[in-house]
């Protein structure tokens, strides 16, 4: 075996000099945030024996049923075959049916059965929970601040974002309303 040899750190490459630490990082913390509370609204979706990804869909149809698959797919914003397993395990477990459109033969139209219209009044107040003791420790005053904020680096991050879609940016529009912007 050979002797070993002392390394002397080398300067760190000009690529490294721009590159922002994590820890000010503001997308990284934005990303962060996200799935923290991704985490505990999946926890308090598991007690309904629902994932948050099939929450999303949902959520979608408490708001306008019968939706076609296509549909549902651009306003969760994910790919067609993410929502096709999504709706099957949903159609699974009880709470939506899939069937043929009767106006186009070649579209599916996804349902809520009694049970996922149920689920509705059950998961509302527990997610408003989450949204509610996320923020116990801003003011009404910061939270409007927070919203704005949202909204002002949503709209600089549309213009050059390849994936929102117009549900996407309908909600931002309306959070904006509410928010004074």
């Amino acid at each position: 075996m050979g002797k070993l040899q002392a390394v002397t750190p080398r300067p760190a490459d000009a690529v490294d000099s721009d590159l922002v630490p994590l820890e000010r990082s503001i997308g990284y913390h934005v990303r962060q945030l996200a799935e923290s509370w991704e985490d505990v609204m999946d926890q308090t979706a598991e007690t309904n024996d629902v994932t948050v990804s099939q929450w999303r869909y949902l959520r979608e149809l408490w708001e306008e049923d019968a939706l076609s698959v296509g549909d549902l797919t651009r306003r969760v914003g994910r790919q067609g075959p993410t929502t096709v397993v999504a709706v099957q395990l949903l159609e699974k477990a009880g709470m939506v049916t899939l069937a043929k459109s009767v106006d186009d033969r070649r579209k599916s139209v996804v349902r809520l059965t009694p049970r996922g219209k149920r689920l509705a009044a059950t998961m509302a107040p527990l997610i408003r929970e989450v949204n509610d003791w996320a923020m116990t420790d801003l003011s009404d005053a910061e939270i409007r601040t927070f919203k704005r904020l949202i909204v002002r680096l949503q709209r600089t991050l549309d213009e050059k974002c390849r994936n929102r879609n117009e549900w996407s940016e309908r909600r931002t529009r309306r959070l904006a309303t509410e928010v004074g912007l």
